[in-house]
Formats: C-alpha cells, structure tokens, sequence
C-alpha cells in the first residue's frame, strides 16, 4: 500500500471526528460518528467505545472485523479521505500508543478510559484515496492503489 503524502498526514491532525462502520456478527454494516487519534509510523488509527455499544460485539465476536472510516464530513472542509481496513482490540504494547495518540489528543476522555466497560482498539488500514477540491485546478484524488 503506497503511503500518505505529508499534505493528507497534516490533514488527519486537523481532524477530530470520523464516520466509523463496522461489520457486524452477521455481515451488516453498522456506522457511527466517533472521535479518533492516530499514529503516522506506523498508520494506525485509536478508538474507545463502550462494550454495550454495537459495535463492540465484532470486537469482541472475532479477531479481526472489517470496517472502513471516513474523515472529512464537513461540506465547508471540501476534503475527505476514505479509509477501508480491520479493526480489532488492542494487542500487546499498543496500550502505550493509544494513551499517548488517543488520551493526549482528548485529555478529558481520560476518567472515562478507567471505566471497567471502556474498550479501545486501531484500525489498521488497507486502502485509502483523499479527494481535495481546493486546489487550484479543482478536484485532486491520491489513492493507495
């Protein structure tokens, strides 16, 4: 998979919401809106939910759960980047990261992180494209394939 470009990099900081779906148990989508942190080397994206929430139940119902996310939900922004990859429980060594990515990019979430129910976990990603209609000769597409 080709790398982003420091121009898509710096726009995933400026970024603090993101449309997240999930395949559910039974193949289903299931969509969200959901605050994420991320990572540059390596591309990894964090998130917390609740395990009561739906889409815990594919966290917890299989290793790896495919999803894809999408940031750049603002009409005004004219940029959005479309990401398709699994989404899994954090691993071994990954608490570090999220702490650092997701709890240093929104310190108030950090009470709700002890919560017993909270479940944090990445988003790794296999295909991306960034669609910029700012630029001067219009619409722009950078893709990974």
């Amino acid at each position: 998979m080709k790398q982003m470009n420091r121009k898509i990099l710096d726009y995933i900081k400026t970024q603090r919401i993101c449309v997240l779906s999930v395949e559910m148990m039974d193949g289903s989508p299931h969509a969200a809106t959901v605050h994420f942190a991320h990572t540059e080397d390596p591309l990894m994206f964090f998130f917390e939910t609740d395990r009561g929430y739906r889409k815990s139940e594919p966290l917890f119902g299989r290793e790896t759960t495919r999803a894809s996310m999408v940031i750049g939900v603002d009409e005004g922004n004219m940029k959005t980047l479309q990401i398709d990859g699994e989404v899994r429980l954090l691993k071994g060594g990954e608490e570090k990261l999220f702490e650092d990515a997701y709890l240093g990019k929104f310190p108030s979430k950090n009470k709700k992180a002890a919560d017993p129910g909270a479940v944090f976990f990445v988003f790794i990603p296999t295909w991306w494209r960034f669609t910029d209609w700012t630029g001067p000769q219009g619409k722009t597409i950078v893709a990974s394939h």
